[in-house]
């Protein structure tokens, strides 16, 4: 092996060591018997190296030595015989500190509509809103919703069965690792299969600086593959079947992972011994989301575990999978053991406290969350309520919150904090917790207020009804929702029966949440199972 002929002028050399590490043992796994050659560019994109990979003989032309051409490394295959493959990659530079905290560009309003934005905010939201609404109806009205035949063959042409290369093994495929619910769960589950005895792969789909990585588990048994940065969704198949069969790997759990879906074909077709599960959270307006995405490849799935009813409703209606559908609760048993924090809302406080906890995208909707804080001091100064509100959370729409903050003359009232600051404290802080999101699944910061004494007010969107009751629900057009917040605090405020009943009907529904499985509770016997089968096998 040779080593790169230019130097890196403007990264760290341990970045780059690091970084040259993680590509030659993705492209080395998926090309194990190959002459490797890459070319390596300086890049300017702080999470994706722009791979182009090209099979057989390759003679590099000038526009090939660019100025941030950095050199050329050869890794010799199994013989003189062995076909070649070039790979040509920019090593993806260190992120500047502004990037550190979020990559995505400053959101701003769509050119067409940006006049109307800075006259009314809210009409604004309105007519997008009337937009996502018209996308839901169309997506209701399609015929795309049909799960894709398999057929599942015959035992007489059966290949090779599993190779035992080490302990039994899982592959979680993540969206991404960084703030969300679903990579909540993601990070319990690497947890979880750790507890079984299963060796942990993670993948994820999504090209980020994946900023919740030191959130997984130091332990040798656990190893994140960087595909997100380093390879063409294209080549996931190749590469997953090739993971599959070298590491001993008995079990696949996709969490919003779209690439790791579209493996599945060659993944049954070359290790249909191989279990695959996946787990859903929300039902996108736009096209289903995920759940749809899951429906559609459901003949390639084991199970398929949800959060909520209302996503077995939507698996049995669109796409008839009532066999394979697991319920299983993001709720932790030893917490449900716990008696909840008192409500810290009373009627007639002379000061209260909101909170909102949440990435700052369209789907949580934060210009309509300014809206309502607007309205609720103007409430506030009329009724002589002091009033505060903590704002947790990160993501492209902040610099457009604090920009409506100061023109409204709210930036001394509203605090924005990070996302990394721990949520039970505020939460245990707060009065009451507003979310206005444009959609959600069950949202795991609604059980997270109950469970601190905060009283959680919601959209009527997804399976929130499952836990808030119907007092507690606002309606989903933006001025509706800014009009119905500010009735249903000032009722809370004013009338002591009806907030008694709000808290008693959290509890009850707490209670009856309870009572279902929770995800542990359905996954963990799943882990267990590929652990031990996969020892039996290698001890036979």
């Amino acid at each position: 092996m040779s080593m790169p002929t230019a130097r890196f002028p403007s990264q760290p050399a341990e970045h780059v060591s690091r970084e040259l590490a993680e590509i030659l043992a993705i492209y080395e796994r998926l090309y194990p018997a190959r002459h490797l050659n890459f070319y390596l560019y300086e890049g300017d994109n702080p999470v994706w190296c722009e791979p182009t990979i090209i099979e057989g003989e390759f003679v590099p032309g000038p526009e090939h030595l660019s100025p941030e051409y950095l050199g050329h490394l050869a890794c010799p295959g199994k013989d003189d015989a062995a076909p070649p493959v070039t790979i040509m990659l920019s090593v993806p530079r260190a992120p500047d500190p502004r990037e550190a905290s979020q990559t995505e560009p400053d959101w701003k309003p769509v050119r067409l509509l940006r006049m109307i934005y800075f006259l009314n905010p809210l009409i604004y939201e309105q007519i997008r809103h009337m937009a996502e609404m018209m996308r839901k109806w169309r997506r209701d009205r399609g015929r795309d919703m049909v799960a894709l035949a398999r057929g599942h063959g015959t035992p007489l042409m059966t290949g090779p069965g599993p190779q035992a290369n080490g302990r039994p093994a899982i592959l979680i495929g993540m969206h991404w690792l960084e703030l969300g619910g679903a990579e909540n769960l993601a990070f319990d589950c690497i947890g979880w299969a750790l507890e079984a005895g299963l060796r942990v792969f993670v993948i994820a789909a999504v090209p980020s600086l994946q900023r919740l990585a030191g959130r997984l588990p130091q332990d040798a048994d656990i190893r994140f593959i960087r595909l997100d940065r380093y390879l063409p969704h294209h080549l996931w198949p190749r590469f997953v079947e090739r993971l599959v069969q070298g590491e001993n790997i008995r079990l696949v759990h996709i969490h919003h992972c779209a690439p790791l879906y579209r493996a599945l074909p060659y993944l049954r077709a070359r290790a249909p011994w191989v279990r695959v599960i996946d787990s859903t959270h929300i039902v996108e307006y736009a096209d289903g989301g995920y759940p749809r995405i899951s429906g559609t490849w459901s003949n390639f799935i084991d199970t398929h575990h949800v959060i909520s009813n209302d996503l077995i409703r939507f698996y049995q209606d669109r796409f008839h999978a009532a066999g394979k559908l697991a319920l299983g609760r993001m709720l932790d048993r030893s917490q449900l053991a716990q008696p909840l924090v008192p409500m810290t809302m009373r009627a007639g406080k002379k000061s209260l406290h909101f909170a909102f906890v949440g990435r700052f995208y369209y789907q949580k909707r934060p210009i309509v969350l300014i809206a309502i804080l607007r309205a609720l001091m103007r409430w506030a100064r009329r009724g002589g309520v002091e009033l505060r509100a903590t704002v947790m959370g990160e993501g492209p729409f902040r610099a457009a919150m604090c920009r409506l903050l100061r023109r409204y003359g709210l930036a001394e009232r509203v605090e924005i904090r990070s996302a990394r600051m721990p949520v039970f404290e505020l939460l245990e802080e707060a009065d009451i917790l507003l979310l206005p999101s444009s959609n959600e699944g069950l949202a795991l910061v609604c059980y997270e207020a109950v469970r601190h004494g905060c009283i959680p007010i919601s959209t009527r969107v997804g399976a929130q009804d499952e836990l808030l009751p119907e007092g507690l629900l606002l309606p989903l057009s933006p001025f509706a929702t800014v009009r119905a917040a500010v009735r249903l605090v000032d009722r809370l405020w004013r009338d002591g029966d009806f907030l008694a009943r709000q808290v008693a009907e959290l509890n009850a529904a707490w209670t009856r949440l309870g009572d279902d499985p929770t995800a542990r509770e359905v996954l963990m016997p799943v882990y267990l199972s590929a652990a031990s089968t996969g020892q039996e096998r290698r001890r036979a």
